[in-house]
Protein backbone atom coordinates (compact mmCIF):
# COMPACT_ATOMS: atom_id res chain seq x y z
CA UNK A 1 0.00 0.00 0.00
CA UNK A 2 1.51 3.15 -0.97
CA UNK A 3 -1.05 5.41 -0.50
CA UNK A 4 1.41 8.34 1.22
CA UNK A 5 3.37 10.62 -1.43
CA UNK A 6 6.49 9.37 -2.99
CA UNK A 7 8.05 12.19 -1.62
CA UNK A 8 7.21 11.33 2.16
CA UNK A 9 8.64 7.87 1.65
CA UNK A 10 11.88 9.36 0.50
CA UNK A 11 12.01 11.77 3.59
CA UNK A 12 11.60 9.04 5.75
CA UNK A 13 13.99 6.32 4.12
CA UNK A 14 16.74 9.05 3.95
CA UNK A 15 16.18 9.79 7.79
CA UNK A 16 15.96 5.89 8.46
CA UNK A 17 19.34 5.25 6.25
CA UNK A 18 20.86 8.00 8.33
CA UNK A 19 19.96 7.07 11.32
CA UNK A 20 21.22 3.29 11.14
CA UNK A 21 24.25 4.66 9.98
CA UNK A 22 24.83 7.09 12.61
CA UNK A 23 24.15 4.56 15.47
CA UNK A 24 26.33 1.90 13.90
CA UNK A 25 29.33 4.82 14.29
CA UNK A 26 27.68 5.66 17.67
CA UNK A 27 28.47 2.11 18.56
CA UNK A 28 31.51 1.28 17.44
CA UNK A 29 33.32 4.59 18.91
CA UNK A 30 31.12 3.41 22.34
CA UNK A 31 32.99 -0.07 21.76
CA UNK A 32 36.31 1.95 21.14
CA UNK A 33 35.96 3.65 24.76
CA UNK A 34 35.78 7.20 22.42
CA UNK A 35 32.07 7.74 23.89
CA UNK A 36 31.35 8.04 27.80
CA UNK A 37 28.00 7.52 29.22
CA UNK A 38 25.42 5.70 27.45
CA UNK A 39 24.42 4.94 24.09
CA UNK A 40 21.03 3.69 22.98
CA UNK A 41 20.50 2.22 19.47
CA UNK A 42 17.19 2.45 17.41
CA UNK A 43 17.47 -0.35 15.39
CA UNK A 44 14.61 -1.96 14.27
CA UNK A 45 12.59 0.93 15.56
CA UNK A 46 13.31 3.59 12.45
CA UNK A 47 10.19 3.26 10.63
CA UNK A 48 7.80 4.44 13.43
CA UNK A 49 10.22 7.15 14.45
CA UNK A 50 11.17 8.36 10.95
CA UNK A 51 7.00 8.48 10.93
CA UNK A 52 6.68 11.01 13.46
CA UNK A 53 9.31 12.90 11.89
CA UNK A 54 7.91 13.55 8.56
CA UNK A 55 4.28 14.14 10.14
CA UNK A 56 5.10 16.73 12.03
CA UNK A 57 5.00 20.65 10.75
CA UNK A 58 6.97 23.80 11.72
CA UNK A 59 5.54 25.05 15.29
CA UNK A 60 4.75 21.12 16.23
CA UNK A 61 6.63 20.04 19.59
CA UNK A 62 7.79 16.76 19.52
CA UNK A 63 9.37 15.51 22.90
CA UNK A 64 11.63 12.21 21.31
CA UNK A 65 13.35 9.41 23.52
CA UNK A 66 16.95 8.05 23.23
CA UNK A 67 15.83 5.36 19.83
CA UNK A 68 14.25 7.68 18.36
CA UNK A 69 17.08 9.27 16.19
CA UNK A 70 15.29 8.81 13.00
CA UNK A 71 12.83 10.52 14.15
CA UNK A 72 14.77 13.62 15.10
CA UNK A 73 16.45 13.91 12.08
CA UNK A 74 13.37 13.69 10.06
CA UNK A 75 12.07 16.60 12.14
CA UNK A 76 15.41 18.42 11.46
CA UNK A 77 17.71 17.95 13.65
CA UNK A 78 20.88 18.83 12.59
CA UNK A 79 23.66 15.75 12.25
CA UNK A 80 25.66 17.70 14.19
CA UNK A 81 23.57 17.63 17.46
CA UNK A 82 23.87 14.01 18.00
CA UNK A 83 27.27 13.78 17.28
CA UNK A 84 28.78 16.89 19.27
CA UNK A 85 26.28 15.52 22.12
CA UNK A 86 27.57 12.12 22.35
CA UNK A 87 31.89 13.26 22.60
CA UNK A 88 30.26 16.76 25.44
CA UNK A 89 31.22 19.04 23.11
CA UNK A 90 30.54 23.09 24.15
CA UNK A 91 29.62 23.21 20.81
CA UNK A 92 26.48 21.06 20.95
CA UNK A 93 22.76 21.46 22.10
CA UNK A 94 23.00 21.21 25.46
CA UNK A 95 26.99 23.01 25.75
CA UNK A 96 28.14 19.82 27.42
CA UNK A 97 26.45 20.09 30.40
CA UNK A 98 24.05 17.21 30.22
CA UNK A 99 23.83 13.77 29.84
CA UNK A 100 25.12 12.44 26.47
CA UNK A 101 21.56 11.32 25.10
CA UNK A 102 19.55 14.47 26.81
CA UNK A 103 20.06 16.95 24.32
CA UNK A 104 17.15 18.94 22.20
CA UNK A 105 16.03 22.45 20.67
CA UNK A 106 13.15 23.40 22.48
CA UNK A 107 12.76 26.76 20.73
CA UNK A 108 12.51 24.55 17.41
CA UNK A 109 10.18 22.39 18.72
CA UNK A 110 12.45 19.52 19.85
CA UNK A 111 12.27 18.93 23.69
CA UNK A 112 15.39 17.74 25.78
CA UNK A 113 14.55 14.41 27.35
CA UNK A 114 14.08 14.26 31.18
CA UNK A 115 13.84 10.59 31.47
CA UNK A 116 11.77 7.78 28.72
CA UNK A 117 9.60 6.77 32.15
CA UNK A 118 6.82 8.69 31.29
CA UNK A 119 8.34 11.82 32.86
CA UNK A 120 8.37 13.42 28.84
CA UNK A 121 4.01 13.47 28.49
CA UNK A 122 3.50 16.02 31.25
CA UNK A 123 5.86 18.49 29.56
CA UNK A 124 4.57 18.06 26.03
CA UNK A 125 1.18 18.93 28.23
CA UNK A 126 2.49 21.85 29.64
CA UNK A 127 3.82 23.44 26.30
CA UNK A 128 0.18 22.57 24.87
CA UNK A 129 -1.24 24.28 27.56
CA UNK A 130 1.10 27.54 27.48
CA UNK A 131 -0.02 27.42 23.24
CA UNK A 132 -3.59 27.28 24.86
CA UNK A 133 -3.52 30.05 27.09
CA UNK A 134 -1.65 32.45 23.90
CA UNK A 135 -4.46 31.14 21.48
CA UNK A 136 -2.08 29.67 19.55
CA UNK A 137 -3.56 27.31 17.47
CA UNK A 138 -3.02 24.27 14.97
CA UNK A 139 -0.39 22.87 16.08
CA UNK A 140 0.16 19.52 17.63
CA UNK A 141 2.88 17.85 20.28
CA UNK A 142 3.58 14.03 20.36
CA UNK A 143 5.20 12.32 23.02
CA UNK A 144 6.88 8.81 22.92
CA UNK A 145 7.84 5.72 25.56
CA UNK A 146 8.23 2.18 25.49
CA UNK A 147 5.63 -0.11 26.88
CA UNK A 148 7.84 -0.15 30.47
CA UNK A 149 6.66 3.68 30.83
CA UNK A 150 3.16 2.71 30.50
CA UNK A 151 3.22 1.08 33.79
CA UNK A 152 4.40 4.53 35.45
CA UNK A 153 1.91 7.14 37.54
CA UNK A 154 3.77 9.49 35.31
CA UNK A 155 2.87 8.29 32.33
CA UNK A 156 -1.30 7.71 34.03
CA UNK A 157 -1.44 11.00 35.18
CA UNK A 158 -0.20 12.91 31.91
CA UNK A 159 -2.73 10.71 29.79
CA UNK A 160 -5.07 11.23 31.75
CA UNK A 161 -4.67 14.96 31.87
CA UNK A 162 -4.65 15.38 28.26
CA UNK A 163 -7.41 13.29 27.40
CA UNK A 164 -9.37 15.78 30.44
CA UNK A 165 -8.31 18.67 28.91
CA UNK A 166 -8.58 17.57 25.30
CA UNK A 167 -4.89 18.55 24.65
CA UNK A 168 -3.31 18.29 20.97
CA UNK A 169 -1.68 15.60 22.64
CA UNK A 170 -0.50 12.30 19.96
CA UNK A 171 1.22 9.43 22.32
CA UNK A 172 3.21 7.10 20.49
CA UNK A 173 4.10 3.72 22.70
CA UNK A 174 6.89 1.80 21.18
CA UNK A 175 6.11 -1.79 22.08
CA UNK A 176 9.30 -4.41 21.77
CA UNK A 177 7.55 -6.37 24.65
CA UNK A 178 10.09 -5.99 27.39
CA UNK A 179 10.93 -3.39 29.62
CA UNK A 180 14.70 -3.51 30.70
CA UNK A 181 14.20 -7.75 31.39
CA UNK A 182 10.65 -7.44 32.38
CA UNK A 183 7.64 -9.15 30.11
CA UNK A 184 4.83 -7.38 29.05
CA UNK A 185 2.85 -10.64 30.45
CA UNK A 186 4.73 -10.27 33.63
CA UNK A 187 3.19 -5.68 33.78
CA UNK A 188 0.00 -5.82 31.82
CA UNK A 189 -2.92 -8.41 31.02
CA UNK A 190 -4.97 -6.50 28.27
CA UNK A 191 -4.43 -7.73 25.26
CA UNK A 192 -2.80 -5.00 23.90
CA UNK A 193 -1.76 -1.22 25.44
CA UNK A 194 -3.90 0.00 22.80
CA UNK A 195 -6.84 -1.14 24.50
CA UNK A 196 -6.15 1.34 27.43
CA UNK A 197 -6.75 4.17 25.73
CA UNK A 198 -10.89 3.12 26.02
CA UNK A 199 -9.80 3.70 29.71
CA UNK A 200 -8.51 7.04 29.35
CA UNK A 201 -11.86 8.20 26.59
CA UNK A 202 -9.40 8.48 23.85
CA UNK A 203 -8.75 6.75 20.16
CA UNK A 204 -6.12 4.34 20.07
CA UNK A 205 -4.56 2.39 16.77
CA UNK A 206 -2.14 -0.52 16.57
CA UNK A 207 -0.04 -0.53 13.99
CA UNK A 208 3.40 -2.69 13.22
CA UNK A 209 6.27 -0.29 13.91
CA UNK A 210 8.39 -2.07 11.05
CA UNK A 211 6.14 -1.67 8.60
CA UNK A 212 6.77 2.04 6.83
CA UNK A 213 3.83 2.15 4.80
CA UNK A 214 1.30 1.73 8.23
CA UNK A 215 3.05 3.92 9.97
CA UNK A 216 2.87 6.62 7.63
CA UNK A 217 -0.56 5.79 7.42
CA UNK A 218 -1.06 5.89 11.25
CA UNK A 219 1.06 8.53 12.73
CA UNK A 220 0.31 10.64 9.80
CA UNK A 221 -3.30 10.54 10.32
CA UNK A 222 -3.21 10.97 14.20
CA UNK A 223 -1.39 13.59 13.88
CA UNK A 224 -2.59 15.47 11.19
Amino acid sequence: DISSPPELYVKAYRAMLLARVLDDKFASLYRAGKIHGGVFLGRGQEALSAAIGVALREGDIFAPLIRDLAGRLAFNEPILDGVRNYFGSTLGPMRGRDGNVHRGRPREGQLAMISHLGAMISVVNGVLFARRFKNIVGTVGVATCGDGATSTGSFHEAMNQAAVEKLPLVMVVADNQYAYSTPTARRFTCRSLVDRAVGYGIPGYEVDGTDLAACLQVVGDAIV
